[in-house]
C-alpha cells in the first residue's frame, strides 16, 4: 500500500500537535505561567485540546481564565476543525509525562503504571527517589525499585491525604 506522504493520521497530528505547543508556550510565557503539557486528541463526537499550565506558588482560576482567552484566536487560526478547549492547573495530583516532570517531583509519593511487568508488578508505588538518565528510582514497601522511563505508561503524583 502506497501512502502520501503526510496522510498518516498520527503523524498528521503529532505535526499539529507540536504547533500548537509552540504557540501555547509563547502565550503561556507572556501571561507568566509555563506550559506543564498539552493534549491534542479525539474524544467521542469531537477533538479534545487539554493545555496544563503551572508557576510558582500555583495556578489561580484567572490564570486559567486569561490564558484560555489568549489562546482562541491563535489556535482558531491553525485548527481546522471545532474543539474543545480546557485550559487548567496539572493539579495536586499531577500526571508526569517527561523527565524534568518527574524530577520535579523528587520526594514526592508517585504512581507508575507499567506497559508491562517488572519484578511481577504493572503498578508501582512510592516516594520517587530520583530520576535521571532515563531511569526512575521508587522507594516502596517492596523496598527500592529501578523502573526505565522507556517502559512508563502512565505516572501522576500520588499525594497521601491526612484524616482529620
Amino acid at each position: 500500500m502506497r501512502r502520501e506522504r503526510g496522510t498518516d493520521m498520527n503523524t498528521g497530528i503529532r505535526s499539529e500537535r507540536e504547533r500548537l505547543v509552540t504557540i501555547a508556550e509563547e502565550v503561556a510565557r507572556a501571561a507568566g505561567v509555563e506550559l506543564y503539557w498539552l493534549e491534542y486528541k479525539k474524544a467521542p463526537g469531537r477533538w479534545l485540546l487539554q493545555v496544563y499550565i503551572d508557576k510558582a506558588g500555583g495556578v489561580t482560576l484567572d490564570d486559567c481564565a486569561r490564558v484560555s482567552r489568549a489562546l482562541e484566536e491563535p489556535f482558531d487560526a491553525h485548527i481546522p476543525h471545532s474543539y474543545l478547549l480546557e485550559v487548567s492547573s496539572p493539579g495536586v495530583d499531577r500526571p508526569l509525562f517527561t523527565e524534568k516532570h518527574f524530577q520535579g517531583a523528587v520526594g514526592e509519593r508517585v504512581r507508575v503504571k507499567l506497559y508491562g511487568p517488572l519484578q511481577g508488578q504493572r503498578v508501582w508505588e512510592g516516594e520517587l527517589l530520583s530520576c535521571h538518565d532515563g531511569l526512575l528510582e521508587l522507594e516502596t514497601p517492596q523496598g527500592p525499585v529501578e523502573i526505565p522511563l522507556e517502559g512508563v505508561a502512565s505516572a501522576r503524583v500520588s499525594p497521601e491525604y491526612e484524616s482529620p
